[in-house]
């Protein structure tokens, strides 16, 4: 049976996957850009190290997603004027970051990206209330990969039409183009994108304020949770490590990012976009079991590949597949959360789950790369392979419905 996809259905799809690009194109800049032109111009690390301080309201969007689920900010939706104003106030952030200079205000830098990590966090959560609400249960898997697609899609245009051939002229070329991006995105929302499917909220109990971890109420949250760290754990050091690894294989920091960035990121988008069928038939249980065994296979036997000194090769070949298997993951767990949200309370419950898993990665990778050097990669490798082979299990023993596949 094919269910045909309404045309409001189609305006969340289009209107996501543009702002979401958005997003992803600055967010990465924020991630992986800015410490190298703070590095370039003489910073010292300690105070790089801060950009990381810098992403924490990101991660705690669950803490106001509340207030994005209670409030329409004038009435035309729930979520696109929270859309909209999120977008329009990144802009000006931009401009304030094109004016300043690395090199004598560095702190006031990572100051100005913790507000926009606020700013984006705020227009993700939006976002993936929209998702939530805006799509039929059919189209999550859809629109789960077409939000990892598009963000990986941002990540190569930014390292290999920004980074690479911008990046040269300097800081301010470089933030002033991705402005240009932001500003024409959001005018084309602003005049030309619908944003919610209709203008009215959505049917259900709405959050109360205290109400950021509902979610985990569901037992099958729970349960999704476990299986999506656990299944991850092999390719999430080598993910967040990947420029240390390229670089201590003897590459340059332009083949690094060339490879880290832009290829990187298009394994990432082959990946979202490979495991939706999968999903769409199998259900997103069933991607993920398959996941979780294709990274203990492939990280066993890079692990018997890479001996004592790792080829460039092998390191090249698992900074690849971390990608594809980061995205492909995110795109199959997105598929089994999304049917999760109480209607009302779509926004709080997806950024709570966001948050908290995020948080998780963040305190696996960052103790993964702080002892790279101390432990090795090889060990560190082998625990992952260990903690994803009992994802695998875990994955295999729940079940999710397939999902009617839409036209």
């Amino acid at each position: 049976m094919v269910e045909a996809v309404t045309v409001e259905e189609r305006n969340v799809l289009k209107s996501v996957a543009v702002l979401t690009f958005s997003a992803g194109f600055v967010a990465q800049f924020f991630a992986q850009g800015v410490s190298l032109f703070l590095r370039d111009a003489g910073v010292a690390s300690n105070v790089i190290g801060l950009i990381y301080l810098a992403a924490i309201p990101y991660t705690l969007r669950f803490v106001w997603a509340p207030l994005i689920d209670r409030s329409s900010l004038g009435g035309r939706g729930r979520f696109d004027r929270w859309i909209l104003v999120s977008n329009a106030a990144l802009c000006l952030l931009l401009v304030v970051l094109a004016v300043l200079k690395p090199s004598e205000q560095a702190l006031l830098i990572i100051l100005v990206v913790g507000a926009a990590m606020l700013v984006l966090g705020t227009l993700q959560t939006a976002l993936g209330g929209l998702l939530v609400e805006g799509l039929s249960a059919t189209l999550y898997p859809r629109g789960a990969s077409l939000q990892a697609a598009t963000s990986a899609a941002a990540g190569m245009v930014l390292g290999g039409c920004v980074l690479y051939l911008i990046g040269p002229l300097g800081w301010g070329p470089v933030v002033w183009a991705l402005f240009t991006v932001c500003l024409a995105i959001t005018v084309l929302a602003a005049l030309a994108l619908t944003l919610d499917h209709n203008a009215t909220a959505s049917r259900g109990k709405q959050p109360r304020l205290w109400d950021q971890f509902s979610v985990f109420k569901d037992a099958r949250a729970r349960r999704l949770l476990l299986v999506s760290v656990s299944v991850s754990a092999a390719v999430v050091i080598p993910y967040a490590s990947k420029s240390v690894l390229l670089i201590d294989a003897g590459f340059s920091i332009s083949d690094s990012g060339l490879i880290g960035i832009v290829a990187g990121n298009a394994a990432g988008f082959c990946g979202a976009l490979l495991v939706r069928p999968l999903i769409e038939r199998k259900g997103g249980y069933f991607a993920l079991t398959l996941l979780a065994g294709l990274n203990v296979t492939v990280v066993i036997c890079l692990i018997l590949s890479l001996g004592t000194e790792p080829g460039a090769a092998a390191i090249v070949t698992l900074v690849l597949f971390a990608n594809f298997s980061v995205f492909a993951a995110y795109t199959a767990g997105r598929s089994v959360l999304m049917p999760l949200c109480s209607p009302g309370q779509q926004a709080t419950q997806l950024a709570s789950f966001v948050g908290v898993e995020a948080v998780l990665y963040l305190i696996i990778a960052g103790a993964g790369v702080s002892s790279l050097d101390k432990v090795g990669l090889i060990p560190l490798l082998s625990v992952g392979a260990g903690l994803s082979l009992v994802g695998c299990l875990l994955a295999s023993r729940a079940r999710d419905r397939p999902t009617v596949v839409a036209s």
